[in-house]
């Protein structure tokens, strides 16, 4: 069978506050084309304990941004806005695909995004 051409990469519920998140990376791949955006998209708690109870890992969310070594593949992949924060958020690869989510400042957050940090998108409306 061949390979999909999308499929879901990193994806977790992080909490922020008193506040909840499924980060999902969608990947695109064909000859010549790769494409691997993040997005946020709010939950309701509800939808997250469900999502984490049928499998979905938590984001792990901390304050210095993860290293790449032997067999851990570490990726930036933006800056996050989610409830009055902000996070550079990194997808981290090894037998696992997860996104870390690390602390910065709005100053840190804004110079990024002038360096051409891509804004990760928020979807902040509820499904």
């Amino acid at each position: 069978m061949a390979t999909q051409p999308i499929t879901i990469g990193a994806n977790s519920i992080a909490r922020i506050g008193d506040r909840f998140f499924l980060i999902v990376e969608v990947e695109a791949k064909a000859p010549g084309v790769e494409i691997d955006p993040v997005f946020a998209v709010r939950t309701t708690p509800q939808q997250a304990r469900a999502l984490i109870n049928a499998g979905v890992m938590r984001t792990i969310i901390q304050n210095t941004r993860p290293r790449s070594r032997p067999g851990l593949k570490v990726e930036f992949k933006g800056v996050l806005f989610a409830n009055g924060r902000f996070f550079s958020v990194f997808d981290v690869e090894n037998s696992t695909d997860i996104s870390v989510l690390v602390r910065i400042s709005r100053q840190r957050a804004q110079r990024l995004i002038r360096n051409g940090a891509r804004r990760i998108p928020v979807i902040r409306r509820t499904f």
